[in-house]
C-alpha cells in the first residue's frame, strides 16, 4: 500500500504540470464520467451513449483478471483527473483509489445491493476473512441495481436533464432483469441448475447465486500467491468425491493450479469470464453476451 501510495503522488505531481488532465476547448461543455472499471462502463455507456454533451469513459482498459494487485498508470490518472464524476463499482473494489478519489464527485454503483461475505479461500493482506464480495456485477439483477444507481447519480449531477437519465437507467436495468429471467427458464439455463463448479477465481458467487449453480470451491491465485499444497489436496479430494468432470480458470487469470488438478484427476480446463475487459464503445449486450457464454461454457464443460 505504501508503494502505490507514493506512486499516486508522484503521478499526481506529474499530472499538475500537463494541460492535458484539464478539459481542452473540445471538450468544453461536455459532462465527462470517467468509470473505473469495464462493467461500470457499459452502464453508464448504455445510458449516456446517445445523450450529447455527456461521455462516458473507461479509465482501466487493460486486459485484467480483477484489480487486487492492479497499479494505475499516468493515463489513468489523466482520465480520472479531467473527469467531471468518477463512477465506481463500489463495494470495496476500488479501496486501492481512495487517495485518487479524495474530494472528487464520485457516483458508487453499489449502494443498497445486498452483498455476499467473502469466499473461505480468499483472504486480506492480514490473514483475515474479507467481509464482502466486491464482484457484484456478476448476478444481472445486481446490475440492474447499479444501473438504477447510476442513473440517480447522474440525474443529481445533471439535474437539467434527471428525468432522463432515469428513464434510461430504467430501461437498461429491465433489459437486464428480463435477460436474466430469460436465461434462466433456457435451456442452458434449466441444465445447468444445481451443478457443482471450482473455479480458479474468487468471483463467481453472485453468478452462481444468480443461476443457481454450487461453488464447491473457489481459489484466487495471484502472482506470487499461488495455491498451496494443502489448498491443491482440497480440490483434488472434492474432484474425486464429486467425479467433477472441469475445473475453470479466469480468462485473464493463472491455470497453473487448474493444470495441476487437470493432470491429476484427469479433468479438462475450461476458461469463464469476469466479464473486466471488452471494447471502446460496448454496451450492456456485451455484458449479457459474456454471460451467456459462461453459462454455456459450463454446459458443455458438463457434457
Amino acid at each position: 500500500m505504501r508503494r502505490i501510495t507514493i506512486l499516486l503522488l508522484l503521478l499526481a505531481l506529474l499530472l499538475t504540470g500537463c494541460g492535458s488532465a484539464t478539459n481542452t476547448d473540445e471538450t468544453a461543455g461536455t459532462l465527462t464520467v470517467a468509470c473505473t472499471t469495464y462493467p461500470v462502463y457499459l452502464l453508464a455507456n448504455s445510458i449516456v451513449g446517445e445523450m450529447e454533451d455527456v461521455e462516458a469513459e473507461l479509465v482501466i482498459d487493460q486486459q485484467v483478471s480483477c484489480l487486487h494487485d492492479y497499479t494505475l498508470t499516468v493515463q489513468d490518472m489523466k482520465a480520472v483527473e479531467r473527469a467531471d464524476a468518477v463512477v465506481i463499482n463500489g463495494a470495496g473494489l476500488e479501496d486501492f483509489l481512495d487517495d485518487v478519489l479524495e474530494g472528487r464527485t464520485v457516483i458508487d454503483c453499489s449502494q443498497g445491493v445486498e452483498l455476499l461475505t467473502g469466499d473461505e479461500h480468499h483472504h486480506d493482506e492480514n490473514g483475515d476473512e474479507e467481509e464482502s464480495d466486491p464482484h457484484i456485477w456478476m448476478d444481472p439483477e445486481r446490475y440492474a441495481q447499479m444501473a438504477r444507481n447510476l442513473a440517480a447519480g447522474l440525474a443529481e449531477l445533471d439535474p437539467d436533464r434527471a428525468e432522463e437519465y432515469r428513464e434510461r437507467g430504467e430501461a437498461v436495468a429491465r433489459e437486464l432483469e428480463d435477460f436474466a429471467d430469460s436465461l434462466r427458464e433456457s435451456d442452458v439455463g434449466q441444465a445447468v441448475r444445481g451443478l457443482e463448479i471450482i473455479t480458479f477465481h474468487d468471483g463467481f458467487s453472485y453468478f452462481a447465486e444468480a443461476f443457481d449453480l454450487e461453488i464447491a470451491a473457489a481459489i484466487e491465485e495471484e502472482e506470487g500467491a499461488e495455491a498451496s499444497a494443502l489448498e491443491l489436496k482440497e480440490i483434488i479430494s472434492i474432484v474425486q468425491a464429486q467425479d467433477l468432470p472441469a475445473v475453470f480458470v479466469e480468462v485473464n487469470g493463472s491455470d497453473n493450479a487448474a493444470g495441476i488438478i487437470s493432470r491429476e484427476c484427469g479433468v479438462s480446463v475450461w476458461t469463464l469470464s469476469m466479464i473486466m475487459s471488452g471494447s471502446d464503445g460496448d454496451t450492456v449486450q456485451a455484458y449479457e453476451d459474456a454471460v451467456t457464454e459462461n453459462l454455456t461454457t459450463i454446459w458443455e464443460a458438463y457434457q
